[in-house]
């Protein structure tokens, strides 16, 4: 067990110790004040406290090292999804007898199935005697269509077929880490082989898909020139060349090697979702156990223990507030909800009585008195107010408290007064109504003072708008001032103003023509918009991708005409 970035373990070591020292340091400073003028020391929980901080942090600060186990040797299943399409250019590949050309359908098969292998890592290689990998491994269709395209036009008339060369080099694209080559090629050909081959050997993590091109009757070998003119058709020792499709060649290797597969393209067919589908079906078959070497990681045995001690640190020191929120949690104080008063048995029946109407005139005071006393003074006075006329001294002494107690307090007090003129009251009478008055009384000065706060108020208000209407007016003050200057003083002030009013009409026309100005188009320009994006892009990547078409062409139809001075004329070349 060892870290991975041990080569900066004393740096981090380092930044532990220095961070521990600074911490201990500042705190001691900090206690020591606190002792010396709060005579309070440290608890030992706090000095817990720091040591679990500590503690966290170093084990985090490990961590990044990257802690890892021994090298262990695992089964694993390792995809590959990469794709190389191999593209026969040799002259076979000019017949005619797919339309419009072999090669031309085969340029057209290979952008119909890039589009179709989604999740492809797609490299395109084209082969004559000698292969040229004109696309790496890539998703880019763009790129992939611009360097197809510059094969579309390649007029490799010369050119023989290197046909197991070719898949075997394929191959060993694969086979770059050293490791078992994993990966799928489609060849795109007409079979037949104009070179001497090799002992072809497709491993079993290689999947091939062969798309012959051509037909059985076969066609001639076209001969153009470099404007596109035809001047004839390819000949061998004095006749006339017929190439045909070599479907044996296909049947051969399939038979021999069951990861490959073969279709035939006519004119009208695309197998591209077929190919696709036999691909993705191996890809699935191919995912098998490999053995691998990995370390396993432990960065999470310094990771958790770290986050708890730092967990713990933050508790220790907050175990105070904890403890208050726990007992509030544990004991909570809610506050009482305030419930309406509930009404006494005796008033509900009194009221179902009176509704239903069989309640006699006492009966109707007696409730009226009962609601009084239960604080439902507005019922009460309705009560009362319906035999006002047939009242003793005390239901009139209360028929005034329920008058006063909703706020009547002038009709009240006369009730009160007109108990008080009769000789017949008795003396306990008076003193209610005095005690009442006085209680009333002190309400009623309440309620005024109260008002007479919310008038100041409204006082203070209306006297800012007062200072700020003065303000108007003083400044409507010096403009009559300025009237009532000298004419001779006036009629200059009026020229003046004239003036400059006149020399404000002329810069707004200044400006409503500057305006204008900008809104117009200057001369030379047109009427488009000016914010458009400038259209000289897409030419130039026209122009780039055209280049590099004819680049790619021009090498490969050199490296061809290189490989043809070489040859004998006895051999094939086509």
């Amino acid at each position: 067990m060892s870290f991975v970035y041990q080569n900066y373990l004393f740096i981090v070591v380092g930044v532990i110790i220095v961070f521990s020292f600074l911490v201990i340091r500042e705190e001691n400073k900090f206690f020591a004040f606190v002792e010396r003028f709060w005579f309070k020391k440290k608890s030992f929980i706090y000095s817990l406290s720091r040591l679990f901080f500590l503690l966290g942090f170093t084990l985090l600060a490990l961590s990044i090292l990257d802690l890892r186990g021994p090298e262990e040797r695992i089964k694993a299943k390792v995809p590959s999804k990469r794709t190389v399409i191999l593209i026969d250019t040799s002259a076979s590949m000019l017949a005619e007898d797919v339309r419009p050309s072999r090669l031309e359908k085969a340029v057209l098969l290979a952008k119909h199935f890039a589009r179709k292998a989604v999740g492809h890592q797609i490299s395109v290689v084209v082969f004559s005697e000698i292969q040229k990998k004109i696309v790496p491994f890539t998703a880019d269709l763009d790129l992939i269509d611009s360097r197809l395209e510059s094969i579309r036009g390649l007029k490799n008339q010369y050119g023989t077929s290197a046909l197991s060369t070719a898949i075997q080099e394929a191959i060993q694209i694969f086979s770059t880490t050293g490791e078992e080559p994993q990966g799928n090629i489609l060849v795109l050909t007409d079979g037949e082989e104009t070179v001497d081959g090799i002992d072809l050997k497709i491993p079993e993590g290689v999947y091939v898909a062969f798309v012959g091109i051509g037909t059985q009757n076969g066609g001639r070998i076209p001969l153009d020139d470099k404007r596109g003119m035809r001047y004839g058709y390819k000949h061998h020792k004095g006749k006339e060349v017929i190439t045909k499709l070599d479907e044996d060649f296909f049947k051969g290797i399939v038979s021999k090697y069951p990861q490959t597969k073969y279709w035939t393209a006519d004119t009208y067919a695309l197998p591209s979702e077929e190919i696709v589908a036999f691909f993705e079906a191996e890809f699935s078959k191919g995912i098998e156990n490999q053995d691998m070497v990995i370390r396993p990681v432990f960065m999470q045995w310094l990771v958790v223990p770290g986050i708890i001690f730092l967990l713990l640190s933050y508790f220790l020191k907050m175990v105070k507030v904890f403890a208050v929120v726990a007992i509030i949690l544990i004991n909570p104080v809610w506050a009482e909800e305030v419930q309406e008063k509930p009404i006494p048995e005796k008033i509900m029946h009194g009221l179902e009585q009176l509704q239903k109407g069989r309640l006699s005139r006492e009966q109707k005071l007696g409730l009226a008195y009962e609601l009084q006393k239960n604080q439902f003074n507005e019922e009460a006075l309705k009560l009362y107010e319906e035999e006002s006329e047939h009242l003793n001294h005390d239901q009139r002494f209360n028929y005034g408290t329920a008058l006063l107690s909703n706020k009547k307090y002038q009709e009240g007090f006369s009730e009160y007064r007109r108990l008080l003129e009769d000789d017949n009251i008795s003396d306990e009478l008076k003193k209610k109504i005095a005690q009442n008055s006085l209680l009333f009384l002190q309400h009623q000065e309440q309620e005024k003072q109260q008002k007479k706060d919310e008038q100041n108020k409204q006082n203070d208000q209306n006297q800012e708008g007062s200072d700020e209407q003065s303000e108007q007016n003083s400044s409507g003050q010096s403009q009559d001032q300025n009237q009532n200057q000298s004419p001779s003083q006036s009629e200059q002030d009026g020229k003046d103003q004239q003036q400059n009013n006149e020399n404000q009409d002329n810069e707004k026309k200044e400006d409503n023509k500057d305006d204008k100005n900008k809104d117009k188009p200057q001369d030379g320009e047109d009427d488009k918009p000016r914010n458009l994006p400038p259209k000289k892009l897409p030419a130039k990547l026209k122009q780039l991708m055209s280049d590099d078409r004819k680049l790619q062409m021009e090498m490969i139809e050199r490296g061809t005409k290189d490989m043809n001075k070489r040859k004998s004329n006895s051999s094939k070349d086509w």
